[in-house]
C-alpha cells in the first residue's frame, strides 16, 4: 500500500466514524398523513425513526381539527403546511382563536432546533411560545415572533420538554416545518466508535512503516 492509498484510507476510516457519531438532521413537513385534509384534533407524524405529535386548541378552550395544506404559494409566501378548520376565513390556518401545540420530546427523544411559518404575509405575524401546560397558553413563554414574511424560530435548549406551542399573532399562518437532530448517537453507534478508533490507529501505524 503506498503512502497516498493509506492517507487516503485513513481519512475516508475517520469520516466514517465521525458521520456515524453525529446526529443527522430530520425534517417534519406536517404533509406526511397526507395533503388538503382534516387530521382530526391530534396526529402524530413520523419521519425515518423519529415521531412527533402535534394537537389543535382554541385559545378560549376545548379542541379544533388539524389540516394538513397543500396548496400554490401567494406573494412569495408558502402554502403547504399544518393549520386548522376553525380558521374562519375557510383558509384552514392558525389564527389568534386557536394553536397548534407540539409534545416534546419526540419519540425517541430528540434536539428540536427550528419552528418554520409559512403564509406569513405583510400585515400578518406568527408567535412560538413553549409552556409545560398541554391544550393552553396559559402561563406561556414567548420564544419568538415572524412577521411580514415566513421565517422561522429557533427553539432554546432549555425548552426541550413541554410543549411548543405556535398560534397567530395577526391574521391567520401555517405551521410548514420542523428540524429535529438526535439527542444523542444510537447505541449500535456508540459501540462502534472503539472498533473503529483502533481501525484508524492500526491503518495510521501501518502507514508510517509503509
Amino acid at each position: 500500500m503506498g503512502r497516498m492509498t493509506a492517507k487516503f484510507t485513513i481519512i475516508v476510516a475517520a469520516m466514517g466514524i465521525i458521520s456515524a457519531a453525529q446526529s443527522s438532521a430530520v425534517t417534519f413537513t406536517f404533509l406526511e398523513n397526507g395533503n388538503n385534509l382534516d387530521l382530526g384534533p391530534s396526529s402524530t407524524f413520523i419521519e425515518g425513526a423519529f415521531s412527533l405529535t402535534a394537537s389543535g386548541f382554541l385559545t378560549s378552550g376545548g379542541t379544533t381539527d388539524l389540516y394538513a395544506k397543500s396548496e400554490p404559494e401567494i406573494g412569495g409566501s408558502s402554502e403547504i403546511g399544518l393549520g386548522t378548520t376553525s380558521d374562519p376565513t375557510g383558509d384552514h390556518e392558525i389564527t389568534a382563536d386557536n394553536f397548534i401545540q407540539l409534545t416534546l420530546p419526540t419519540i425517541p427523544p430528540s434536539n428540536v432546533l427550528q419552528v418554520f411559518l409559512g403564509s406569513v404575509q405583510a400585515g400578518e405575524s406568527a408567535e412560538v411560545f413553549f409552556t409545560q401546560t398541554a391544550g393552553t397558553l396559559s402561563g406561556a413563554t414567548l420564544i419568538g415572533t415572524v412577521s411580514n414574511a415566513d421565517g422561522s424560530v429557533t427553539v432554546p435548549a432549555g425548552d426541550q420538554t413541554g410543549f411548543v406551542d405556535i398560534t397567530a399573532g395577526q391574521a391567520n399562518v401555517l405551521l410548514t416545518g420542523v428540524i429535529i437532530t438526535a439527542a444523542v448517537p444510537e447505541p449500535s453507534v456508540m459501540s462502534f466508535l472503539p472498533v473503529g478508533g483502533i481501525l484508524v490507529l492500526f491503518l495510521s501505524r501501518f502507514r508510517s512503516k509503509a
